[in-house]
């Protein structure tokens, strides 16, 4: 007969694995109390770094500007006659409580772009009335006919419809005929006739 070992089996100690299971215990429980202390304080310190960052950045200002800036702005359209013309400006504003009207600086008419003599108005201010189609051009006025002729004067209004253009601050005008100064005058006749008054000058040059 051959003999059967059987294992030995230890002594379990129960002191020692009770002691175990309580620190167990005890390790659970301060984790219990402390992990949601430490997302309490993550999340108050998230919740500050947002509005600390939300205080410094920079806030957009309010404005009830109701002006509306236009950079190269163009106007065209047809002079009863048939001709063309084109307003340009360097920059343009609109105002919205008058939104017919654009204030214009550095402006510059030209008329019949398309013939072979072309007239090209410009000045330092203008303000062009989309209602009525009335161009006034204010400040350092200069006029050329396309034929030679160039007057200069302070202010003129242009009436875009018919071309017809009124000035009540004085021209000086030259060309090849002669020169001529007045205190106002008129375009008339697609430009073909100009109306003088006031303290009127001419001098013809001799042929």
């Amino acid at each position: 007969m051959t003999a059967t070992s059987h294992p030995v089996t230890l002594p379990v100690d129960r002191g020692a694995a009770f002691a175990r299971w309580e620190r167990r215990l005890v390790l659970i429980s301060a984790l219990r109390r402390v992990l949601p202390a430490i997302m309490g304080l993550i999340t108050l310190g998230l919740a500050t770094l947002v509005t600390i960052s939300a205080l410094k950045a920079p806030h957009p200002v309010k404005t009830d500007d109701p002006i509306i800036r236009m950079v190269g702005a163009r106007f065209q359209g047809r002079v009863e006659d048939g001709r063309s013309f084109l307003i340009g400006a360097q920059e343009a504003a609109r105002d919205e409580r008058q939104p017919h009207r654009v204030t214009l600086v550095e402006p510059i008419m030209v008329v019949g772009a398309e013939t072979a003599t072309p007239r090209r108005l410009m000045a330092k201010m203008g303000v062009y009335d989309e209602q009525t189609q009335l161009l006034r051009l204010t400040g350092d006025v200069r006029i050329d006919d396309g034929l030679g002729n160039r007057v200069a004067s302070n202010d003129i209004t242009i009436d875009t419809r018919t071309g017809t253009a009124v000035g009540q601050s004085g021209i000086e005008g030259d060309g090849p005929v002669g020169q001529v100064s007045a205190d106002s005058y008129s375009v008339k006749d697609k430009g073909d006739r100009i109306e003088f008054r006031g303290r009127v000058r001419t001098r013809v040059n001799p042929e």
